[in-house]
């Protein structure tokens, strides 16, 4: 259920319905809400954080990440459980001009603001809106990070590149070897273990590339997979290319000959 601050709550329908759909988030959230709540009261360094059917309003001023946080979840209905010590050591945000966001932009934003203080949002149950936050610690991932991480599709990534959610997802590589693709990623990336916003490859057979890390990342190697297997598409030697000309010959040869008796048919009923 969804709770609002200016109104005790919302309808616990609505919230469920919403809670179920986090991929309909853009137009339903908005439809949803009254012409004007507030969702963050104000504080001595900024103004309240406003949500209508226009979007979420972040006034100028400082933020804690547990303010970004709290009034983010409200707005998408969503729980977002986090350690809250944890995110009291964390270095709070500041804007110097209103950001007016969408539900999509609001995601977009507490991902990324999250991860630039190596926190990650993984999901606990998707279709009630719940999400853990959890801190990404130097030099170990953590069993948590690796468990929680959900699995998209290369297309699901492509769709939404800039939001900072870690993610699995594997590339099926045609032409190009997936061990030598990997090497590439590791002597351009020039990472040698994990750490907070590194991208992780790894080879599985020959042709395929598992890889972990933030969307946006992870579409920057699905793009440079697909360039790089292009490029190793197998050249035709001389012999192939003057193999398929002479077939192609052939075939207009064997056209040519059919237009013609044709033709010679269509004389010989004319006499």
């Amino acid at each position: 259920m969804c709770r609002w601050t200016a109104v005790p709550a919302a309808l616990p329908l609505r919230g469920r319905f919403l809670a179920a759909l986090p991929a309909l988030l853009v137009g339903i959230t908005a439809a949803s809400l009254p012409a004007q709540q507030i969702v963050s009261p104000a504080t001595a360094a900024r103004g309240a954080v406003i949500a209508s059917k226009d979007g979420l309003v972040l006034p100028a001023g400082e933020f804690t990440v547990s303010e970004l946080i709290d009034a983010t979840a409200t707005y998408l209905c969503r729980n977002f459980l986090y350690d809250p010590n944890a995110v009291l050591r964390a270095k709070g945000f500041g804007l110097q001009r209103p950001l007016a966001l969408d539900a999509l932009g609001a995601e977009e934003m507490l991902y990324a603001l999250l991860a630039s203080r190596d926190f990650a949002v993984l999901p606990l149950d998707e279709a009630r809106g719940v999400y853990q936050i959890v801190l990404l610690e130097q030099n170990q991932p953590g069993a948590t990070v690796f468990a929680s991480t959900p699995w998209r599709t290369t297309e699901e990534i492509l769709r939404r590149p800039q939001l900072r959610e870690i993610v699995f997802t594997t590339i099926e590589l045609q032409n190009a070897d997936a061990q030598q693709f990997v090497n590439l990623l590791r002597n351009t990336l020039s990472f040698g273990g994990w750490r907070p916003g590194c991208l992780v490859a790894s080879a599985s057979e020959r042709r395929t590339v598992v890889l972990h890390g933030y969307r946006d990342q992870v579409a920057n190697a699905i793009a440079l997979a697909a360039r790089i297997d292009q490029l190793s598409r197998p050249a035709l030697s001389i012999s192939e290319e003057m193999l398929l000309r002479v077939r192609q010959l052939e075939q207009e040869v064997a056209t040519l000959k059919q237009i013609v008796t044709q033709q010679q048919r269509q004389l010989d009923q004319q006499r």
